[in-house]
């Protein structure tokens, strides 16, 4: 598959190294305060951008079986993501349509071969089929064709299981062609490796802005990863409302010369993609990060992150290995020296 793209980013990211310049914004753009503190904003954020929009919840390959799930929530509703027998992704609410109990009570993932609900024990096929009523002869107008798992949106695209909250999922819209970079980063190629996920007392928005800031990078890591990268090289372009960036790394300048073929879009440069509204994809050279941010206000937020080796872990040392990285060092640094820890 051809990377016409990341490598225009990498010939660009060689320019800056040819000329000691780096990019430039057009102009100084000043942000109000109120974007990050005003709650009325942050609901409306939640409502459009949360709640009408595709979401990535997580590589499709952690369900690689039939009755495999995982437990999740979008905007404080509880999720239920299955595969059933026949490998179709499910999302549904993750609640008993008799009296609301939440049915899988279990954090995943795990494997069910139905669900059954600890109240009364109403049991549901993989595909949210209601399937089983103890004592049904006394609910005499129950259709139970009609009393399913309620559904939402899902579709798997580019490795990932994508959810929407309301409305009808365009997904193709909303990706705006960032799919076809995922297939070229081999995304579902990738394995699940370990999750963090902790609740930092700041605005998701500060948390983004860290991932679209290559000024940072040498200076509050210089004891740590600023070590592999030049300063303040980077360069971005827009994939619809999405982001791509690439932050060069110090083999950039063994890149000179070199035919396209043997830019290596891992090695020379480190990309990274801001997937609108709240999941930043950061292709290290020997795995992969998914940050995923959950407004719960205006300032609090879920932050989620997965690691993704390109294959399982083999040995006790290279999951001790992993475990170092299961919060990427410069989120760790950012968010730390905010004190924003809750």
């Amino acid at each position: 598959m051809r990377h016409d793209r990341q490598l225009e980013l990498i010939r660009r990211l060689q320019k800056h190294q040819e000329e000691g310049s780096t990019a430039y914004a057009p102009e100084t753009f000043r942000n109000e305060l109120t974007a990050y503190t005003d709650p009325a904003r942050a609901e409306r954020e939640r409502e459009i951008f949360f709640r009408q929009r595709p979401l990535p919840f997580g590589l499709s390959g952690r369900l690689a079986e039939p009755g495999d799930y995982v437990t999740d929530n979008i905007d404080g509703n509880p999720l239920l993501i299955t595969r059933d027998r026949g490998g179709v992704v499910h999302a549904f609410l993750n609640v008993c349509r008799h009296r609301g109990m939440r049915l899988v009570q279990e954090q995943g993932p795990a494997r069910l071969r139905s669900m059954v609900c600890p109240y009364h024990q109403w049991t549901y096929g993989l595909d949210g089929e209601l399937r089983n009523v103890p004592r049904s002869e006394t609910f005499e107008e129950l259709d139970m064709a009609s009393r399913g798992l309620v559904a939402l949106p899902c579709e798997v695209r580019g490795g990932l299981i994508w959810v929407q909250a309301e409305g009808e999922m365009d997904l193709d819209a909303h990706l705006a062609g960032l799919g076809a970079d995922l297939d070229l980063f081999d995304m579902p190629g990738f394995q699940f490796c370990a999750s963090n996920v902790r609740t930092v007392d700041c605005n998701w928005k500060l948390i983004q802005d860290a991932f679209l800031d290559g000024y940072h990078v040498v200076r509050l890591h210089k004891n740590t990863v600023g070590a592999f990268f030049p300063d303040s090289m980077a360069e971005s372009d827009q994939v619809g409302d999405h982001i791509r960036s690439a932050v060069a790394r110090n083999e950039i300048f063994d890149a000179p010369g070199l035919a396209e073929e043997a830019l290596d879009i891992r090695h020379h440069a480190t990309y990274s993609y801001t997937v609108f509204p709240n999941a930043v994809l950061v292709f290290h050279p020997d795995y992969t990060s998914i940050i995923s941010l959950f407004p719960k206000s205006a300032a609090q937020t879920v932050f989620a992150h997965t690691m993704l080796p390109p294959h399982a872990r083999k040995s006790a040392e290279e999951t001790g290995h992993s475990a170092r990285y299961l919060l990427p060092e410069q989120v760790e640094s950012y968010i730390r020296s905010r004190g924003l820890y809750s």
